[in-house]
């Protein structure tokens, strides 16, 4: 009930009182007890008002239509060394977007593997392939280590700090229900952060605590990185071809490893392993993620063979130890100083190349 309506009963009211208490002292205190009986009912119904549904509805029919097969072929150029896995989660989430409906999500895919093997680099991917008008909603879960941080995902309640901007999971579905969610690091949240997921995983909905809004997460893909139980599904994905017995024994490896409940791993979709690259493979995709770094900057890179930059870095213990993270920071280290050259000099295309010496240089191309 708004303010006007108020304000036109308390009007109505006091017109009556008066008019009734001329003809009968009496009925003042009788339609005063009314009328504060008849604005309880008001107050309790309202309360008990179901809570309105977001007001973005999703398009089933459009999002049907999506046709995530298109860019496989791109997802497996720009993540280099995981063409199996690439193709599982394309073909499973195809199968998931043409039976979209309310009350599920459209995937849940959960990927194990050492890091700087582009399991959050992939999930970014994918959420630029599925929703490419949509920003995902990134979520570094070690920042979620103590039991109120659900409040931080579903939106405080009303009262508390922050409960007017909503949650960090829920309000930005609000605002576009077609999202990818990645859950970054997931092992290393509070356990309750995981129990909180569950009906979101399971029926595709869940409450806000700030607005009381039912949220609708039927229209989201959601992809999860971890780093626990490396050596278990490594032996579990050579071993094993079965995809029910690898998903079985991968739950069971990860419970082990990382304490995660059945209950929660068994609202997964799949479990994918994505293992430590190949050298040759590390360098393409550092040199893929360089190429990008520069684009933000308005200048072209092309680069020399991977096998040469492999030369030029072999020094690097971080890169044979890490992957593709340090090696990308390490050649982005290298050429900061070229970008800054090349804009001062309003050069638009430029080649990474390897000098004689083995120095990573950058060079004019015409």
């Amino acid at each position: 009930m708004n303010a006007f309506a108020v304000i036109g009963i308390v009007i109505a009211l006091s017109g009556l009182i008066i008019g009734a208490n001329k003809a009968n002292p009496l009925f003042t205190a009788a339609i005063f007890l009314a009328s504060c009986g008849g604005m309880l009912g008001i107050v309790i119904a309202q309360r008990r008002k179901p809570a309105k549904a977001p007001s973005k509805k999703l398009d089933y029919a459009r999002l049907n239509m999506t046709n995530i097969l298109a860019y496989k072929n791109w997802l497996q150029e720009n993540v280099r060394g995981h063409d199996g896995v690439i193709d599982s989660i394309v073909s499973t989430l195809q199968e998931e977007i043409v039976l979209a409906r309310s009350g599920r999500i459209i995937g849940s895919y959960l990927l194990v593997g050492p890091t700087g093997t582009g399991k959050t680099f992939l999930s970014s991917l994918m959420a630029q392939a599925l929703f490419p008008n949509s920003e995902p909603i990134l979520l570094r879960m070690n920042q979620y280590k103590h039991p109120d941080d659900v409040f931080t995902l579903i939106g405080p309640p009303p009262g508390r700090p922050g409960y007017e901007v909503g949650g960090a999971l829920t309000r930005p579905v609000l605002e576009n229900p077609y999202r990818v969610v990645i859950l970054d690091e997931i092992e290393k949240c509070h356990p309750d952060i995981h129990h909180c997921l569950y009906d979101i995983l399971d029926a595709g909905q869940c409450r806000e605590k700030s607005s009381g809004k039912l949220v609708d997460f039927s229209g989201c893909a959601f992809f999860a990185t971890s780093n626990s139980g490396v050596d278990q599904l490594r032996e579990i994905f050579k071993k094993t071809r079965d995809f029910n017995k690898r998903l079985t024994q991968s739950r069971d490896a990860l419970v082990a490893a990382a304490g995660f409940d059945k209950a929660f791993l068994a609202r997964w979709t799949r479990i994918e392993f994505m293992d430590a690259l190949d050298p040759v493979n590390v360098a393409e995709v550092a040199l893929i993620q360089l190429c990008q770094y520069w684009r933000e900057y308005d200048i072209e890179l092309s680069y020399v063979p991977p096998e040469m930059l492999l030369e030029a870095v072999e020094r690097n213990e971080e890169f044979r130890n890490y992957g593709v993270r340090q090696l990308s920071a390490y050649i982005r280290t290298e050429t900061n100083h070229a970008i800054n050259q090349a804009r001062l000099a309003n050069v638009k295309k430029v080649v990474l190349d390897v000098s004689p010496e083995g120095q990573i240089i950058v060079r004019t191309r015409s």
